[in-house]
């Protein structure tokens, strides 16, 4: 399978401390291959820092490989895993992850969150 990864507008001031692929490809059963799902669809696919806002998000694949009950999730906090959760936001369809991935990067670039 041919992937290309998934574009994303990031604002100034995010550094991308883990990329490990967010694809352009839905969860789609019939077009995603078993053998596949695994490494697309897995808990560790983003995960960025704003270091002036403290801040540090996080976006994977919950449960990992299970394209029939899964779904994105996205994270944010304050400072790391260990400090406060600011906002979680869960979806299966890859378009509405991107939206609000691009609305909360530019909110933490304006300080609004």
């Amino acid at each position: 399978m041919e992937l290309r990864l998934q574009p994303l507008r990031i604002p100034s001031g995010w550094q991308v401390t883990h990329n490990d692929g967010l694809w352009e490809v839905d969860p789609d059963e019939e077009r995603v291959a078993d053998e596949d799902r695994l490494w697309i669809f897995k808990e560790d696919l983003l995960q960025m820092v704003h270091p002036q806002s403290h801040r540090l998000l996080d976006v994977g694949w919950y449960p990992e490989g299970n394209l029939a009950e899964g779904r994105y999730r996205l994270v944010i906090y304050e400072g790391d895993f260990r400090g406060r959760l600011l906002h979680q936001f869960e979806t299966r369809a890859r378009l509405l992850l991107v939206v609000e991935l691009e609305r909360l990067m530019a909110d933490v670039r304006d300080r609004k969150l």
